[in-house]
């Protein structure tokens, strides 16, 4: 498999591009980027009962990361909350995936840092459950494909990450295009 994401593009034309045009493009870039590559592979986390649900949970997290910390300037449990709150969460308590972000930010981190941590214990997956989380006795059970499913929802058609200007101010814009023209540059 060949990494395609930087493909038409040279660095120096994109940051032109970045530089001289609305914040709209940088940011819209990013949201597209993510959308036709990297949810690409979450979407399969999910696919066909072949479940891979800590590649699911690390995957969600580097992207909501990413876009809090660039479109809103947060960053660690708070950024990640932000991110479910304003584009992932459902309609009903139970997919209201914000109101548990910190238990999931920290699984994410056992997932990504450390492997083995007392928080396996009360973190469980159960793909049958028809609510998207829900607490049974002292463990938080989530639903990793209704988590999913929401957060995909959030880049289909009409999705919420494509409505951020409803939660940004003009000046906010600008500054999250110059958040993310630093961090494109920094790497």
């Amino acid at each position: 498999m060949k990494n395609n994401t930087h493909l038409g593009e040279t660095k120096e034309h994109r940051l032109q591009r970045f530089q001289d045009s609305h914040p709209y493009e940088v940011i819209d870039t990013l949201t597209n980027s993510i959308n036709n590559y990297f949810n690409n592979e979450i979407a399969l986390t999910i696919k066909d009962g072949n479940y891979q649900s800590s590649l699911l949970f690390l995957g969600i997290h580097a992207v909501a990361l990413t876009i809090s910390e660039g479109l809103f300037g947060k960053t660690g449990p708070d950024g990640y909350g932000l991110f479910l709150k304003k584009f992932v969460d459902g309609d009903t308590p139970d997919t209201k995936f914000s109101v548990i972000a910190q238990s999931i930010h920290d699984w994410r981190n056992v997932l990504a840092h450390q492997w083995i941590g007392s928080i396996g214990h009360s973190i469980g997956y159960d793909y049958t459950m028809l609510s998207g989380f829900k607490r049974k006795g002292e463990i938080l059970f989530i639903n990793p494909k209704i988590y999913c499913e929401h957060y995909l929802k959030a880049f289909g058609l009409g999705g919420k990450i494509y409505k951020y200007e409803e939660y940004m101010t003009d000046v906010e814009m600008e500054q999250a295009k110059n958040r993310l023209i630093k961090k494109y540059l920094a790497n």
